[in-house]
This record gives structure tokens, C-alpha cells and sequence, in this order.
């Protein structure tokens, strides 16, 4: 068993690092070619739409994580019945929520021209924009987070990555080619809706095949820390969704599409970061169902490692070329300032601590300890709306990604001293001690960097490849160094296997 759920952790890992590159290389081309094509302020408003779309994600309550901290210990001891009574209750859960949820994106489409005043759009055209991308989110409540919440939790989450993917390339492909053809928003977010319907269609597919679940009543006890996963789920919504409902309230539209050109650069090097973390929350789950602290701890630092390694590297190159790249992305787009070096820097920073941070919030839900943790989880979002909505007067954008960064901060601090005391058993003055060495490290190489490459000219992506190829070798040269440092037995267990191998 302990060889299967490694290579299970193995594949998911694989699969999820591919899934956010071309996530990442998807992500690059759709909001450029639409910007180019539709104009600042229509890209901010599908954004913006869709951000409010994601609202009706309240009623989620945090289910599934709530069921999947459930589902590990059933997993492990292969109890079908209880299985089937978690996986009984997460479905008829997401069908009332889909019902709200059309419910929800009607209301929204009747109003949102009014919430935005969106000029650009006539109201008609901006009801069918709004209901045109909600078809993809309400099939997914109706017959898709049910069964990816279960093949998730019994670590099958590189079915899941695949499908993404094809789906994820498709729909780029189709965008382009509709671009390509002149066709009008509308009919572009139509059709990656439809696209994207694909994906509940083929989880539930899976499920049906695989899984032979026996009928069961209805266990009201099912899933029991279903309150705390709500009140966690909103406060989590809440710190993750503030920045674009803030700046489409108090700001303009121009500011949205801003915002979402840099949280889309910095939010995809945090996607391939964290995917080297793939499976390893259903591993855990395993590890503490069956007691095996010492297979734990041992997994959790090596997990660390790679983690912060991988971190370290890629959010240090994009803080050298980060502005860079924007300049050639947005170069010939003249309608809004798209330069914007200490908002991308504070974003840029909260999100590599978030990174940082990613094994100890991973870890209370493999415990199926959400109860336990959840002031962690409300005081990030009382600190980020609290800080965004004071600052955001003075500068929106700056005011959002401060009130990001301090909040994520707590977060840090705060699951880090309950995983060392409750789960790792371990001295918390040490995670604090490499979390504050990161960060410095992380500084020091953003200062140095931005003081030498954001004043050398780039004509090209050529040339910014060339330079990014230069930042590559250095920042990992300096990350080699700092792991060796910092955790020196993990670090030579793995280049010890690497060198059996080879």
C-alpha cells in the first residue's frame, strides 16, 4: 500500500505540474488576444462577471474539504458503506446549491449593468454575457464536484488533471479561432462554457464505472464538521475574491483588467508551484488515518523542501521579469497603465508566502481538524477586507494587494504554530526561523534583481527569454545553496536517490 500511494502521489504530481504549464501558457494567450480584440474594459467586465458569478461559491460551505477530511479514513479502510454515505451527502448537498445558484445568475444578469455601469455593453447584450457564463459552474454543481471531491480524496486526482488540461487546451484553441473569425464576446463565452460542460460529464462517467457504492440512508452525521467547513469556506472566499468586487465598486473597470493581467502571471507561478505538492493532501490523509507520525514527519519535510525549492525559484524569477513582461504583453494596449512595478510586487510577495505556507494548511485538513483551525481562517479575511477597504482610496490597487499581503501573513503565522504543535510535533520556533530566512532571501533576490533587468531594455520575447534563461541559472544557483542550508538530511536523501536511479 505505502508503494501504491506514493506512485499514485508520484502521478498526480506529474500530472498536475503539466496541467498548470499549459494552464499557464492557456492563461498568457486568452486574455491578450481578448483584450486585443474586445477592449480593456469588456475584458474587465467578463472577469468582473465572473468573480460575481463565483459569489454563489458561499454556499459551497466548504463541503469539500469537509468530505474529503472524512473520506480518507473511509478510503483507507476501504468501508463502502460509509463511503457511500459521505458521497450521498456531498451530491444532495451541490444539487440545492445548483438550484441556488441559477437562481443567483439570473438575478445577476438582470442587475449586473446597473452594479458595473457598464457602457461598452448594451443591457440585453450584458444579460446573455452573464447567463452565457454561468452554464459551465451550474453543471458542475448539479453532477461534477461530487464525484471529483471523491476520486480527489482517494487519490485519483491525475483523472481529473488530465481532463482539465484537454479541456483547458481546447478551449483556448476555440477562443482563438472565434477571434481569429470576428466573432463578438458573447459568442466566445458560450462557447468555452460549453467547452468546459465536458468535465462533470466525464467525473461522473468515471464514478459510475469504478466505483460500486451500495445504497444507503440518508446519515445526517455524515459529514459533521459541515458548519466549521462553512464558516472556513466563506472567510476563505471572502480573502481570495475581496480585490476584484472592491475595485469594480470604489474603482473602474480599466483597474479590474489590470488587476487580472497580474493576479493572472503571478496566481499561474503559484499554480505550477503548488502542483508539485499534487496528492500529497490525500498521502497525508492516509499517513495520520493509520498512525504513521514517523512516515509523516519524515513526508511533510521532504514535501517542505521541494516546495520552498520550487517556490523559491520560480517566484524569484518573475519578480526580475515580471514588469518586463508585462511591458511586452501590454505593448500595444494604451487604454489603461498597465505598468504597475509595487502592486505586482506586493501581490507577487503574499502569494509566494502563500506557497510557503501551502504543507501547514494542507495538513489540518488531512487531520480532518477544520474545527480546530478556523481563526486562522477568519482572521485572513477580516484583515484583508479591513486593510483593502481602508487603503483603497488612496491608491485601489495598491490598497487591495496590501490588504492581501498583511492577511496572508497571519495565515502564515498562525497554521504554522498549530501544525508544529498539534500534528508535527515539532518546534515552532524552527518553521518560523526558515519561513523569516525565505523571506529575506525572496527580497534580497527581487531587489537586486529589479535594480539590474528592469532598466535593460527588451525589444522582444527573445530577448526577455534570453535574460529570463539568466535569472533561471542564478536565483537557482542561490536556492541550492539556501536549501542545502536550511534542510541538509532532505536534501541529501533525495540527491542520493536521484544518483541510485541514474
Amino acid at each position: 500500500m505505502p508503494e501504491k500511494r506514493k506512485d499514485r502521489a508520484k502521478l498526480n504530481m506529474l500530472t498536475m505540474i503539466l496541467r498548470q504549464l499549459l494552464a499557464t501558457l492557456c492563461g498568457i494567450v486568452i486574455p491578450r488576444v481578448m483584450i486585443g480584440a474586445f477592449g480593456s474594459v469588456v475584458y474587465g467586465a467578463t472577469t468582473s462577471i465572473s468573480q460575481f458569478l463565483s459569489y454563489i461559491s458561499l454556499l459551497e460551505s466548504g463541503i469539500g474539504r469537509v468530505a474529503r477530511g472524512a473520506l480518507y479514513r473511509h478510503l483507507a479502510q476501504n468501508s463502502k458503506e460509509n463511503i457511500s454515505r459521505v458521497y450521498q451527502a456531498i451530491k444532495s448537498f451541490f444539487r440545492y446549491v445548483g438550484i441556488f445558484f441559477v437562481v443567483y445568475a439570473v438575478i445577476l444578469a438582470l442587475s449586473y449593468f446597473k452594479i458595473a455601469d457598464i457602457s461598452a455593453l448594451s443591457y440585453e447584450y450584458t444579460v446573455g454575457l452573464v447567463l452565457a457564463i454561468s452554464i459551465s459552474t451550474a453543471a458542475n454543481y448539479f453532477f461534477g464536484i461530487a464525484n471529483m471531491t471523491l476520486m480527489h480524496a482517494d487519490q485519483k486526482q491525475y483523472l481529473t488533471n488530465t481532463i482539465i488540461t484537454v479541456t483547458n487546451v481546447i478551449n483556448t484553441v476555440c477562443i482563438v479561432l472565434l477571434i481569429q473569425a470576428k466573432a463578438d464576446v458573447l459568442t466566445v463565452k458560450l462557447v468555452s462554457s460549453l467547452v468546459f460542460l465536458a468535465r462533470p460529464v466525464l467525473y461522473a462517467r468515471h464514478v459510475k464505472k469504478h466505483y460500486d457504492l451500495p445504497k444507503v440512508q440518508k446519515d445526517p452525521n455524515a459529514l459533521s464538521q459541515k458548519w466549521t467547513g462553512m464558516g472556513q469556506h466563506i472567510a476563505y472566499f471572502l480573502h481570495t475574491n475581496t480585490d476584484i468586487v472592491l475595485l469594480t465598486v470604489f474603482s473602474d473597470l480599466k483597474l479590474v483588467a489590470v488587476y487580472s493581467v497580474y493576479h493572472l502571471v503571478i496566481n499561474s507561478v503559484w499554480n505550477i508551484a503548488s502542483s508539485f505538492s499534487g496528492g500529497m493532501e490525500a498521502a497525508f490523509g492516509e499517513m495520520i488515518a493509520k498512525n504513521e507520525q514517523k512516515v509523516l514527519s519524515g513526508a511533510y519535510r521532504k514535501y517542505k523542501l521541494i516546495l520552498t525549492a520550487v517556490a523559491m525559484v520560480l517566484f524569484g524569477c518573475t519578480a526580475v521579469l515580471l514588469i518586463p513582461f508585462v511591458r511586452l504583453y501590454m505593448a500595444d494596449v494604451s487604454d489603461a497603465n498597465y505598468i504597475q512595478p509595487l502592486f505586482g510586487m506586493l501581490l507577487l510577495m503574499a502569494e509566494f508566502i502563500n506557497c510557503l505556507v501551502l504543507p501547514c494548511t494542507t495538513l489540518p485538513i488531512s487531520a480532518n481538524s477544520l474545527k480546530k483551525t478556523r481563526w486562522g481562517s477568519y482572521g485572513e479575511a477580516l484583515i484583508n477586507i479591513g486593510v483593502s477597504l481602508l487603503l483603497i482610496q488612496w491608491n485601489p490597487l495598491v490598497g487591495v494587494a496590501m490588504g492581501t499581503l498583511l492577511a496572508t501573513v497571519f495565515k502564515a503565522v498562525y497554521y504554522m504554530r498549530y501544525t508544529a504543535v498539534s500534528i508535527l510535533k515539532c518546534s515552532v520556533w524552527k518553521l518560523f526561523g526558515k519561513f523569516g530566512l525565505s523571506l529575506l532571501i525572496m527580497l534580497a533576490i527581487s531587489a537586486g534583481g529589479m535594480l539590474l533587468l528592469w532598466q535593460v531594455p527588451m525589444e522582444n520575447f527573445f530577448i526577455w527569454a534570453i535574460w529570463g534563461g539568466v535569472s533561471f541559472l542564478i536565483v537557482g544557483a542561490i536556492t541550492c545553496v539556501f536549501c542545502k542550508m536550511m534542510f541538509p538530511a532532505e536534501t541529501k536523501s533525495i540527491l542520493n536517490k536521484l544518483l541510485r536511479k541514474n
